[in-house]
Protein backbone atom coordinates (compact mmCIF):
# COMPACT_ATOMS: atom_id res chain seq x y z
CA UNK A 1 0.00 0.00 0.00
CA UNK A 2 1.49 3.33 -1.05
CA UNK A 3 1.54 6.29 1.32
CA UNK A 4 -1.16 7.98 -0.78
CA UNK A 5 -3.36 4.91 -0.65
CA UNK A 6 -2.85 4.49 3.09
CA UNK A 7 -3.66 8.13 3.79
CA UNK A 8 -6.70 8.01 1.54
CA UNK A 9 -7.91 4.83 3.20
CA UNK A 10 -7.68 6.34 6.68
CA UNK A 11 -9.51 9.44 5.52
CA UNK A 12 -12.09 7.34 3.70
CA UNK A 13 -13.16 5.28 6.66
CA UNK A 14 -13.19 8.40 8.84
CA UNK A 15 -15.47 10.37 6.48
CA UNK A 16 -17.31 12.62 6.50
CA UNK A 17 -16.84 15.42 9.03
CA UNK A 18 -14.17 18.07 8.68
CA UNK A 19 -13.54 21.40 7.06
CA UNK A 20 -14.66 22.01 3.52
CA UNK A 21 -12.08 22.68 0.85
CA UNK A 22 -12.30 25.82 -1.32
CA UNK A 23 -15.03 25.67 -3.94
CA UNK A 24 -13.87 24.92 -7.45
CA UNK A 25 -17.07 25.10 -9.48
CA UNK A 26 -19.69 27.77 -10.17
CA UNK A 27 -23.04 27.89 -8.42
CA UNK A 28 -25.34 25.20 -9.82
CA UNK A 29 -28.70 26.91 -9.46
CA UNK A 30 -30.65 29.44 -7.46
CA UNK A 31 -32.52 28.28 -4.35
CA UNK A 32 -36.17 27.33 -4.75
CA UNK A 33 -38.74 27.62 -1.96
CA UNK A 34 -40.28 24.22 -2.66
CA UNK A 35 -39.40 21.13 -4.66
CA UNK A 36 -41.68 18.27 -5.56
CA UNK A 37 -40.88 15.25 -3.41
CA UNK A 38 -40.42 11.89 -5.15
CA UNK A 39 -43.44 9.65 -5.47
CA UNK A 40 -43.68 6.62 -3.21
CA UNK A 41 -42.11 3.53 -4.77
CA UNK A 42 -43.57 0.03 -4.75
CA UNK A 43 -40.15 -1.31 -3.75
CA UNK A 44 -38.34 1.13 -1.42
CA UNK A 45 -35.15 -0.95 -1.66
CA UNK A 46 -34.87 -0.58 -5.44
CA UNK A 47 -32.05 1.40 -7.03
CA UNK A 48 -34.58 3.76 -8.61
CA UNK A 49 -36.31 4.54 -5.32
CA UNK A 50 -33.09 5.15 -3.38
CA UNK A 51 -31.67 7.34 -6.16
CA UNK A 52 -34.90 9.36 -6.42
CA UNK A 53 -34.71 10.25 -2.73
CA UNK A 54 -31.01 11.11 -2.93
CA UNK A 55 -31.67 13.33 -5.94
CA UNK A 56 -34.46 15.19 -4.15
CA UNK A 57 -32.37 15.69 -1.02
CA UNK A 58 -29.38 16.99 -2.99
CA UNK A 59 -31.21 19.11 -5.56
CA UNK A 60 -28.97 22.21 -5.76
CA UNK A 61 -32.01 24.51 -5.83
CA UNK A 62 -32.53 23.82 -2.14
CA UNK A 63 -29.21 25.40 -1.16
CA UNK A 64 -27.40 22.51 0.45
CA UNK A 65 -29.72 21.62 3.39
CA UNK A 66 -28.06 23.98 5.89
CA UNK A 67 -30.57 26.82 5.52
CA UNK A 68 -32.99 26.73 8.47
CA UNK A 69 -36.10 26.82 6.29
CA UNK A 70 -34.94 24.05 4.00
CA UNK A 71 -33.57 21.97 6.87
CA UNK A 72 -37.06 22.21 8.32
CA UNK A 73 -38.59 21.16 5.01
CA UNK A 74 -36.34 18.11 4.86
CA UNK A 75 -37.13 17.19 8.47
CA UNK A 76 -40.87 17.54 7.79
CA UNK A 77 -40.58 15.35 4.71
CA UNK A 78 -38.73 12.69 6.68
CA UNK A 79 -41.43 12.83 9.38
CA UNK A 80 -44.17 12.26 6.80
CA UNK A 81 -42.37 9.47 5.00
CA UNK A 82 -41.48 7.59 8.17
CA UNK A 83 -44.99 7.95 9.59
CA UNK A 84 -46.41 6.70 6.29
CA UNK A 85 -44.12 3.67 6.64
CA UNK A 86 -45.84 2.85 9.94
CA UNK A 87 -43.13 3.94 12.36
CA UNK A 88 -43.55 6.06 15.47
CA UNK A 89 -41.98 9.43 14.69
CA UNK A 90 -40.56 12.14 16.96
CA UNK A 91 -38.52 15.29 16.40
CA UNK A 92 -35.82 16.72 18.64
CA UNK A 93 -34.59 20.30 18.58
CA UNK A 94 -30.82 20.59 18.27
CA UNK A 95 -29.29 23.51 20.13
CA UNK A 96 -26.86 25.86 18.36
CA UNK A 97 -27.69 24.35 14.96
CA UNK A 98 -29.60 27.26 13.46
CA UNK A 99 -32.99 25.69 14.02
CA UNK A 100 -32.27 22.19 12.74
CA UNK A 101 -34.04 19.13 14.16
CA UNK A 102 -33.29 15.46 14.57
CA UNK A 103 -35.97 13.15 13.20
CA UNK A 104 -36.35 9.89 15.11
CA UNK A 105 -38.46 6.93 13.98
CA UNK A 106 -39.10 3.90 16.17
CA UNK A 107 -40.08 0.38 15.19
CA UNK A 108 -41.06 -1.16 18.53
CA UNK A 109 -41.13 -4.73 17.29
CA UNK A 110 -42.81 -7.58 19.10
CA UNK A 111 -40.18 -8.53 21.67
CA UNK A 112 -38.60 -6.91 24.68
CA UNK A 113 -34.97 -6.64 23.56
CA UNK A 114 -32.34 -3.91 23.32
CA UNK A 115 -32.92 -1.78 20.23
CA UNK A 116 -30.71 -1.35 17.19
CA UNK A 117 -29.94 2.26 16.24
CA UNK A 118 -29.45 3.25 12.58
CA UNK A 119 -28.06 6.77 12.05
CA UNK A 120 -27.66 9.06 9.02
CA UNK A 121 -27.18 12.84 9.16
CA UNK A 122 -29.49 14.89 6.96
CA UNK A 123 -27.62 18.23 7.05
CA UNK A 124 -24.81 19.44 4.81
CA UNK A 125 -22.48 22.45 4.65
CA UNK A 126 -24.85 24.32 2.34
CA UNK A 127 -23.90 27.51 0.60
CA UNK A 128 -20.32 28.74 0.93
CA UNK A 129 -19.22 32.04 -0.61
CA UNK A 130 -22.40 32.08 -2.66
CA UNK A 131 -21.81 28.59 -4.03
CA UNK A 132 -24.15 25.68 -3.35
CA UNK A 133 -22.73 22.38 -2.09
CA UNK A 134 -25.51 19.85 -2.81
CA UNK A 135 -24.14 17.03 -0.64
CA UNK A 136 -25.39 14.13 -2.73
CA UNK A 137 -22.96 11.64 -1.25
CA UNK A 138 -22.46 13.59 1.98
CA UNK A 139 -25.00 12.63 3.12
CA UNK A 140 -28.09 12.39 0.95
CA UNK A 141 -26.84 8.90 0.09
CA UNK A 142 -26.86 7.80 3.74
CA UNK A 143 -30.29 9.31 4.38
CA UNK A 144 -31.76 7.67 1.28
CA UNK A 145 -30.34 4.28 2.27
CA UNK A 146 -31.54 4.51 5.88
CA UNK A 147 -34.96 5.66 4.71
CA UNK A 148 -35.19 2.72 2.30
CA UNK A 149 -34.44 0.28 5.12
CA UNK A 150 -37.00 1.97 7.39
CA UNK A 151 -39.70 1.91 4.72
CA UNK A 152 -39.00 -1.73 3.94
CA UNK A 153 -39.22 -2.62 7.62
CA UNK A 154 -42.57 -0.84 7.90
CA UNK A 155 -43.82 -2.63 4.81
CA UNK A 156 -42.62 -6.15 5.66
CA UNK A 157 -42.75 -5.92 9.48
CA UNK A 158 -40.24 -8.75 9.61
CA UNK A 159 -38.15 -7.82 12.65
CA UNK A 160 -39.19 -8.64 16.20
CA UNK A 161 -36.42 -6.60 17.76
CA UNK A 162 -36.91 -2.82 18.19
CA UNK A 163 -35.11 -0.60 15.68
CA UNK A 164 -34.61 3.16 16.03
CA UNK A 165 -33.74 5.34 13.03
CA UNK A 166 -32.00 8.64 13.84
CA UNK A 167 -31.83 11.18 11.02
CA UNK A 168 -29.50 13.62 12.74
CA UNK A 169 -28.99 17.33 12.23
CA UNK A 170 -25.93 19.52 12.69
CA UNK A 171 -23.35 16.83 11.97
CA UNK A 172 -21.25 19.13 9.82
CA UNK A 173 -20.95 21.69 12.63
CA UNK A 174 -19.81 19.40 15.43
CA UNK A 175 -21.95 16.24 15.52
CA UNK A 176 -24.57 18.35 17.28
CA UNK A 177 -27.58 16.19 16.48
CA UNK A 178 -25.92 12.98 17.62
CA UNK A 179 -24.72 14.69 20.79
CA UNK A 180 -28.26 15.93 21.47
CA UNK A 181 -29.62 12.43 21.00
CA UNK A 182 -26.95 10.94 23.26
CA UNK A 183 -27.95 13.43 25.96
CA UNK A 184 -31.70 12.76 25.60
CA UNK A 185 -32.28 9.58 23.58
CA UNK A 186 -35.75 8.57 22.42
CA UNK A 187 -34.76 5.01 23.33
CA UNK A 188 -32.35 4.59 26.27
CA UNK A 189 -28.78 3.99 25.18
CA UNK A 190 -28.51 1.56 28.09
CA UNK A 191 -31.18 -0.47 26.27
CA UNK A 192 -29.57 -0.15 22.82
CA UNK A 193 -27.64 -3.10 21.39
CA UNK A 194 -25.58 -1.43 18.65
CA UNK A 195 -25.27 1.65 16.44
CA UNK A 196 -24.95 1.55 12.63
CA UNK A 197 -23.93 4.92 11.16
CA UNK A 198 -24.26 5.60 7.43
CA UNK A 199 -22.18 8.45 6.08
CA UNK A 200 -21.17 8.82 2.43
CA UNK A 201 -22.28 5.45 1.05
CA UNK A 202 -23.09 6.37 -2.55
CA UNK A 203 -19.89 6.07 -4.58
CA UNK A 204 -17.39 3.43 -5.65
CA UNK A 205 -15.19 2.53 -2.70
CA UNK A 206 -12.26 4.88 -2.15
CA UNK A 207 -12.25 6.47 -5.59
CA UNK A 208 -9.13 8.47 -4.71
CA UNK A 209 -6.96 5.35 -4.62
CA UNK A 210 -8.66 1.96 -4.88
CA UNK A 211 -11.79 2.81 -6.93
CA UNK A 212 -13.49 -0.50 -6.27
CA UNK A 213 -17.07 -1.59 -6.68
CA UNK A 214 -18.98 -3.64 -4.05
CA UNK A 215 -16.75 -2.65 -1.12
CA UNK A 216 -17.50 -0.65 2.00
CA UNK A 217 -15.23 0.80 4.67
CA UNK A 218 -16.23 -0.06 8.23
CA UNK A 219 -14.97 1.35 11.52
CA UNK A 220 -15.64 -0.37 14.84
CA UNK A 221 -16.08 -4.06 14.03
CA UNK A 222 -13.66 -4.86 16.84
CA UNK A 223 -16.05 -3.35 19.40
CA UNK A 224 -18.21 -6.47 19.68
CA UNK A 225 -17.60 -9.98 18.34
CA UNK A 226 -21.29 -10.76 17.77
CA UNK A 227 -21.90 -7.51 15.90
CA UNK A 228 -18.78 -8.17 13.81
CA UNK A 229 -19.95 -11.69 12.96
CA UNK A 230 -23.43 -10.43 12.04
CA UNK A 231 -21.93 -7.75 9.79
CA UNK A 232 -19.61 -10.24 8.11
CA UNK A 233 -22.46 -12.68 7.43
CA UNK A 234 -24.61 -9.91 6.00
CA UNK A 235 -21.77 -8.65 3.80
CA UNK A 236 -21.09 -12.14 2.48
CA UNK A 237 -24.76 -12.61 1.61
CA UNK A 238 -24.83 -9.32 -0.33
CA UNK A 239 -21.40 -9.78 -1.91
CA UNK A 240 -19.80 -6.74 -0.29
CA UNK A 241 -16.15 -6.70 0.76
CA UNK A 242 -15.59 -5.04 4.15
CA UNK A 243 -12.47 -2.91 4.54
CA UNK A 244 -11.79 -2.43 8.24
CA UNK A 245 -10.27 0.23 10.45
CA UNK A 246 -10.37 0.57 14.21
CA UNK A 247 -11.44 3.62 16.23
CA UNK A 248 -8.07 3.47 17.99
CA UNK A 249 -6.22 3.80 14.67
CA UNK A 250 -8.31 6.80 13.65
CA UNK A 251 -7.71 8.48 16.99
CA UNK A 252 -3.99 7.83 16.70
CA UNK A 253 -3.81 9.65 13.35
CA UNK A 254 -6.11 12.49 14.40
CA UNK A 255 -9.13 11.30 12.46
CA UNK A 256 -11.47 10.54 15.37
CA UNK A 257 -14.77 12.31 15.99
CA UNK A 258 -15.54 12.80 12.30
CA UNK A 259 -18.89 11.03 12.27
CA UNK A 260 -21.99 10.70 14.43
CA UNK A 261 -21.01 7.25 15.67
CA UNK A 262 -18.31 8.88 17.82
CA UNK A 263 -20.91 10.81 19.80
CA UNK A 264 -22.79 7.57 20.48
CA UNK A 265 -19.91 5.13 20.94
CA UNK A 266 -19.37 4.32 24.60
CA UNK A 267 -18.54 1.31 26.80
CA UNK A 268 -21.15 -1.35 26.31
CA UNK A 269 -22.59 0.20 23.14
CA UNK A 270 -20.72 -0.94 20.01
CA UNK A 271 -20.93 1.37 17.02
CA UNK A 272 -19.98 0.74 13.42
CA UNK A 273 -19.50 3.39 10.74
CA UNK A 274 -20.15 2.42 7.12
CA UNK A 275 -18.80 4.53 4.26
CA UNK A 276 -17.68 4.09 0.67
CA UNK A 277 -15.09 6.76 1.36
CA UNK A 278 -13.63 9.98 0.05
CA UNK A 279 -13.50 11.26 -3.52
CA UNK A 280 -12.60 14.48 -5.30
CA UNK A 281 -16.14 15.82 -4.86
CA UNK A 282 -16.07 15.63 -1.04
CA UNK A 283 -17.37 18.94 0.38
CA UNK A 284 -17.42 20.38 -3.13
CA UNK A 285 -20.15 21.93 -5.30
CA UNK A 286 -19.65 18.92 -7.58
CA UNK A 287 -21.01 16.42 -5.03
CA UNK A 288 -24.10 15.96 -7.20
CA UNK A 289 -26.59 13.13 -7.65
CA UNK A 290 -25.46 12.29 -11.17
CA UNK A 291 -22.19 11.00 -9.67
CA UNK A 292 -23.86 8.58 -7.27
CA UNK A 293 -23.77 4.84 -7.99
CA UNK A 294 -27.31 3.45 -7.49
CA UNK A 295 -26.13 -0.16 -7.38
CA UNK A 296 -23.72 0.68 -4.57
CA UNK A 297 -26.43 2.42 -2.52
CA UNK A 298 -28.72 -0.56 -2.93
CA UNK A 299 -25.92 -2.90 -1.84
CA UNK A 300 -25.37 -0.83 1.30
CA UNK A 301 -29.12 -0.81 2.00
CA UNK A 302 -29.18 -4.59 1.70
CA UNK A 303 -26.09 -4.81 3.92
CA UNK A 304 -27.76 -2.76 6.66
CA UNK A 305 -30.95 -4.75 6.28
CA UNK A 306 -28.93 -7.95 6.60
CA UNK A 307 -27.16 -6.74 9.75
CA UNK A 308 -30.54 -5.95 11.33
CA UNK A 309 -31.86 -9.41 10.43
CA UNK A 310 -28.77 -11.13 11.81
CA UNK A 311 -28.94 -9.19 15.09
CA UNK A 312 -32.68 -9.80 15.30
CA UNK A 313 -31.91 -13.52 15.33
CA UNK A 314 -29.54 -12.92 18.22
CA UNK A 315 -32.46 -11.74 20.38
CA UNK A 316 -34.78 -14.62 19.49
CA UNK A 317 -37.05 -15.87 16.76
CA UNK A 318 -38.57 -13.28 14.47
CA UNK A 319 -41.81 -15.23 14.26
CA UNK A 320 -44.85 -13.26 15.23
CA UNK A 321 -43.30 -9.89 14.42
CA UNK A 322 -46.25 -9.08 12.15
CA UNK A 323 -48.04 -8.10 15.34
CA UNK A 324 -45.22 -5.69 16.24
CA UNK A 325 -45.63 -2.60 18.34
CA UNK A 326 -44.31 -0.19 15.70
CA UNK A 327 -47.68 1.25 14.71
Amino acid sequence: MTARTAAAFIAAVAACGGAARPARAPDLAAPAPALAAPAAAADPMSEAAILADARWLSDPRRGGRSDAADAGAVASWLERELAAAGLEVHTQDVADSGGQQNVVAIWRGSRAAPALLVVAHHDHIGRRDGVVHPGADDNASGVAVALAVARDLGRRRHLGRPVVFLFSAGEEIGLLGARAYAAAPAWPLTDTRAVINLDMVGRRFLELAVDRDAAVGVVGLGDDAAVAAATERAAAAVGVALVRASPALLLAVGQGWRGDDWALRRPGLPAIHLSTGLHDDYHQPTDTADRLVPAQMRRVARLVQGILVELDRESGSSQGSSQGRGR
